[in-house]
């Protein structure tokens, strides 16, 4: 039983994370889209769930596609991810669209680690949940 999630994983998203945004044709409008899919999508599933200000984690949140959109969508988003230069450069992409989302490194694995508090929805999107996969 070994997991797939290791240190040439860290390696390949620290070194994809400039060009990260390049695996969309837009990436503004794939920030965008996606906030308002999750967030239509969430409210959906979750009924009662504030329209404004509900808590968020983004436990695998990249360089913020997801967690910018939704916090352009009213969420309080709080984003993680196993790669410091994601996490540094979510923080910056996180500023340029004017909102404000609190971000740090951590394993989406042991959150009990380094996330503390209850969040309304905990979110892992795109290509995050097979790297759980094991040999």
């Amino acid at each position: 039983w070994v997991s797939i999630l290791d240190d040439s994983v860290l390696d390949f998203y620290n070194d994809l994370t400039e060009d990260y945004h390049l695996i969309f044709v837009d990436w503004h409008h794939a920030i965008s889209w996606q906030g308002e899919v999750l967030s239509k999508f969430i409210h959906s599933k979750l009924a009662s769930l504030s329209k404004d200000g509900a808590s968020l984690l983004d436990c695998s949140c990249g360089i913020g596609t997801q967690a910018i959109g939704l916090a352009n969508h009213g969420f309080k988003v709080t984003g993680t991810d196993l790669s410091p230069a994601s996490i540094e450069r979510a923080t910056k992409e996180a500023e340029s669209f004017g909102v404000k989302i609190n971000f740090g490194v951590a394993d989406f694995r042991s959150l009990e680690k380094d996330v503390s508090g209850v969040y309304d929805v905990v979110l892992s999107a795109d290509n995050a949940v097979p790297h759980l996969l094991t040999d």
